[in-house]
Parts: C-alpha cells; structure tokens; sequence
C-alpha cells in the first residue's frame, strides 16, 4: 500500500473467532485498518460509530452471523446514504446458491466461499480497494440522463425508472446498466464488463458477474425467453437493445438470447 495516503478503513465481521483473527492479522500487514464486529448487531452498531466519526473502504461480510443475519446487514448498508456505495465482500460456509443470489441482489460486490486461502482473500480485498481507488482518482461518475422510453436512467440523480416506477438497484447494477446503456447497440465483452467492474487485474469469480447480471435483469423485469433491454450473446458477452433494435430483431422473427 502507498504509505502517504491515509490507511483504508475494513469492517470485518464475523463470529469465528480464529478467522476474524486470521483476517485481521493477514489485512493489517497488507496495510490496511481493521475494525472487527462478531455478530450482526454488533455490526450495525460499529457502522453507526464509523458513520457519526470516519471513513469506511471495504466489508468483508460472513453470511452466517448470529442476532442479524448478514443479508440484513448489507440491507442496511446499502440504505445508509454515507456509506451505501461501500464494496462487500460475502463470505459463506453455506454451498447453497440461493443465499449467493440473494446476497449478491441485495447488493454485495462479491462472494467468497469458505474454506478460502489467504492468497484468495488477500486478492479479492486488493481488487475491491483498487476499484475504489481507481473511483475516487477518475472522480463521480460522469453526469448523464438516459431516456429511452420505458426505461430512464439518470446519473445526476442516481436514479432508474422503468414506466414512471423507480427501481432500487445495488451500486454495482447500476454502474453495469450505465455501462451498457451508454454504449447501446454495442456488444460488450464478459471481460470488458469485469475489468469496468473490478480492475484490470480483477481476482473475481467470474460466476458473480452471471448472478450481478441476472439480478440486474430480474429487477428491470426482464423475461428470459425474450429480453426486453439486455441481450446475451452466448460466450461473448452482452448488449444493450436499443427500441429500434429491438423491433428489427423481432421483425425478423430471431430468438432471443437468455443468460
């Protein structure tokens, strides 16, 4: 880490005592300034005290956790204005894909299965601090309102609407459907998408891009069978259908791509 700039913030929570102290120990000599909690009421009240006092950079985020479970927590992270753009990264000993779908829908960046190496840890948590990092550098997203019938999305409010109803997207949705909307009628490649993501050097499941996309979809009320606004390309990647598009393609009687 560059030492002249101020350590970044990492809210670990979990209540595995020898894991919290492996994370902690293995993220502080990387450089970084670990605040624990060991459940998820705990949690909540360490996110209050650091909102009412500093900065936070990254959560990592255990599934499981005792009193509040750690959906619930990532709900209230997401619903705090100071730190509702925060990454998280999910950790769970649980293989069930449903709680990985709703995590990641309810707004966690990625996902991490236990058991883990400290290698993977340490990869993920840099991926997050990079894009961060590189967020901060290139400043806010850039000012725009995109109108395009149904669907409206507004950079300036951070804001989507489909027919007049604003839809509640994570911070990661929304920087995927700014990236596809701006770049309409355009396919854009799985890998392009992950580095806008993550980084050039992103340590991320490739899976968690598929479960980002297919909560995106769900959300804007998309049909598998027929997409309405993203298409996929299947082993390429992913496009934004403009109406024009759209009514061309259905002219022509061609089956839509599903994820």
């Amino acid at each position: 880490m560059d030492e002249s700039k101020e350590m970044p913030v990492v809210l670990i929570v979990d209540d595995e005592e020898d894991l919290l102290l492996l994370c902690r120990n293995l993220l502080t000599r990387e450089g970084f300034r670990v605040v624990t909690a060991r459940d998820g009421e705990e949690a909540v009240w360490v996110l209050r005290r650091i909102m009412g006092q500093g900065t936070l950079d990254l959560v990592i985020l255990d599934i499981m956790l005792p009193l509040r479970d750690g959906v619930e927590v990532v709900r209230f992270i997401r619903s705090q204005k100071n730190i509702g753009k925060v990454p998280i990264l999910a950790l769970s000993a649980v293989s069930d894909a449903d709680w990985k779908i709703r995590t990641i829908e309810e707004g966690a960046d990625d996902f991490l299965a236990k058991p883990f190496s400290s290698r993977e840890l340490v990869a993920r948590v840099h991926a997050l601090a990079r894009r961060v990092e590189k967020e901060r550098d290139s400043g806010p997203m850039p000012k725009a309102r995109y109108d395009l019938g149904d669907l409206v999305v507004d950079t300036y409010r951070y804001e989507t609407r489909i027919d007049g109803r604003e839809i509640r997207l994570t911070p990661i949705e929304f920087r995927i459907l700014v990236y596809l909307v701006s770049h309409e009628d355009v396919v854009i490649r799985r890998e392009e998408l992950m580095k806008v993501l993550w980084g050039e050097s992103w340590e991320v499941d490739e899976h968690n891009l598929n479960v980002h996309i297919w909560a995106l979809r769900r959300k804007l009320g998309e049909k598998s069978d027929s997409p309405r606004f993203i298409e996929t390309l299947r082993g390429t990647g992913y496009r934004f259908r403009s109406s024009a598009l759209a009514r061309m393609q259905e002219g022509a009687g061609k089956p839509a791509s599903s994820v």
